[in-house]
């Protein structure tokens, strides 16, 4: 029991590979004026790095000369991996928009246009970095065109290994956006790769099944002692990061990735420190509210990209962050389970809540050194 208990413990601390918080996205979008399709698709430069190695001096930092060399290899390899009506609907490349500075890094703005079969459905078979980042999303928007070139607010989420997904035409701006499984997966999904969300609230859950006194640990008698610290920590956290997750993504307030993420990692670094030696103390609850604030500005890229009108944004808004809840409760559910099972066996405090927060504490900074001197340490760091 003790080994099973462990080896459920191990895979929740150690979410190998170390990805950091920012998922893979790139953003489409397709206008529609009758046969013709005009497309736009944005992606980001690291991504075209990691599947065709664009970085020829391999100093880590992407040139435009760098990428202009490649441009050819990068419209053949992007075109060929977004498939329209089955392939009958030929893309061709149009000049590239150059590089596009976004709150999550440098994306480089692609063109394309088709001319398909004016009908009422279009097949989409997105296959973008399908072999290289299981993580990636497609963000796709599309539209018809207008006197004014406005497009309308419908939205999709493409999973590269999802196979082909039907859209249909025209477009109801009065809909609120959908996705391929809904704002909810897309959330739920954002969380289960968050891999160092989950690990603080990992460090948050390792001391919760004991007791903190001047002559060491105890295990708690009750399973209550320990579901009800968690349940308003973990309260604090979710208020506080739904909150900054709205704000972000309405674009009230805006904060660079290159400050969010090592600020993340710091959060992570701190909360296992705390375990160790106890610094927070009785303010344990207050810093998990303000360690909430940060990590809801991890989660909110996604959503302000896509740029959606007020009325459609909400309902977007709201699933994803209920994907999120749902999510974390998942793994607080799972990881108090099994930390109530280990908590009476002699081994916990060496082995898993000091160990676990030292393995915490190393992984957290080594995120921190990657995320502050744009390095890359780890696999998909």
């Amino acid at each position: 029991m003790v080994l099973l208990a462990l080896l459920a413990l191990a895979a929740l601390l150690c979410p190998l590979p170390a990805r950091a918080h920012k998922s893979s996205d790139a953003y489409l979008w397709i206008t529609r004026e009758g046969p013709h399709l005009a497309i736009r698709w944005d992606i980001a430069l690291r991504d075209l790095d990691a599947a065709l190695d664009l970085d020829a001096n391999q100093d880590q930092h992407l040139q435009w000369g760098e990428v202009r060399r490649r441009l050819p290899d990068i419209m053949a390899y992007a075109g060929a991996r977004l498939v329209l009506q089955q392939g009958r609907c030929i893309l061709r490349p149009g000049p590239a928009e150059g590089i596009e500075e976004r709150v999550d890094g440098a994306y480089l703005a692609l063109r394309f246009d088709s001319d398909c079969a004016d009908t009422d459905t279009l097949t989409i078979d997105y296959r973008l970095l399908r072999d290289v980042d299981p993580t990636h999303r497609g963000l796709m928007r599309l539209g018809t065109a207008n006197d004014t070139g406005a497009l309308s607010a419908s939205v999709r989420s493409l999973d590269p290994g999802g196979g082909p997904v039907q859209v249909q035409w025209p477009v109801d701006e009065a809909k609120p956006p959908a996705s391929g499984h809904g704002f909810f997966a897309d959330g739920l999904h954002h969380i289960l790769i968050g891999y160092d969300h989950l690990l603080f609230l990992l460090c948050l859950l390792l001391p919760a099944v004991m007791r903190r006194s001047a002559a060491g640990w105890t295990p708690v008698g009750r399973w209550r002692d320990a579901i009800w610290p968690i349940v308003s920590w973990v309260t604090l956290f979710t208020l506080a990061h739904s909150l900054t997750l709205a704000l972000a993504a309405l674009k009230i307030v805006s904060l660079s990735p290159r400050i969010v993420e090592p600020a993340i990692a710091a959060t992570i670094l701190l909360a296992a420190l705390d375990n160790l030696r106890p610094l927070l103390g009785t303010r344990r609850r207050f810093f998990s509210f303000g360690f909430g604030l940060i990590h809801g500005f991890g989660f909110a890229g996604a959503l302000a990209e896509l740029d959606l009108p007020t009325r459609a944004f909400a309902s977007a808004l709201l699933q994803f962050n209920l994907g999120v809840e749902a999510g974390q409760l998942l793994v607080v559910g799972i990881a108090m389970l099994v930390l109530l099972a280990l908590r009476r066996w002699r081994g916990y405090v060496p082995v898993v809540l000091r160990g676990g927060s030292v393995l915490a504490a190393m992984l957290a900074l080594v995120w921190l050194v990657e995320r502050v001197f744009d390095l890359s340490l780890l696999p998909m760091g």
